[in-house]
């Protein structure tokens, strides 16, 4: 891969990356994007998946896979909240870029109270 196409594949990682967040901070019943439970906002992005809450892949196809961490308030139907996340994020991030998006993996990384 030539230093041209790198630079151009982590424009587009770090601009999906920052969609996706935006995204998912409109998405009602979403507490926080995290890798870990509770309400602290430690996003960390880019490609290691373990330490991520948002990773972006993409393919020479223009498609996209992005996983996201979340914690989700109690009360709230996951389900229904996960599918609204996957739909918000997929409309945003196909509306500000070229890129398909392929899959939308969620992980609920936690349960949080709202006082």
């Amino acid at each position: 891969m030539s230093q041209d196409n790198y630079q151009a594949r982590e424009t587009y990682v770090n601009i999906i990356t920052s969609v996706t967040g935006s995204a998912a901070s409109q998405v009602e019943g979403i507490a926080s994007v995290s890798y870990e439970a509770g309400l602290s906002r430690n996003i960390k992005l880019g490609k290691n998946k373990k330490n991520n809450a948002i990773s972006v892949e993409l393919y020479d196809d223009m498609t996209a896979i992005i996983d996201i961490s979340v914690n989700v308030y109690y009360g709230g139907v996951i389900p229904r909240i996960v599918a609204s996340l996957q739909e918000k994020i997929k409309t945003e991030v196909e509306r500000a870029t070229s890129f398909k998006v392929k899959a939308i993996n969620v992980t609920v990384a936690g349960v949080v109270y709202s006082n």
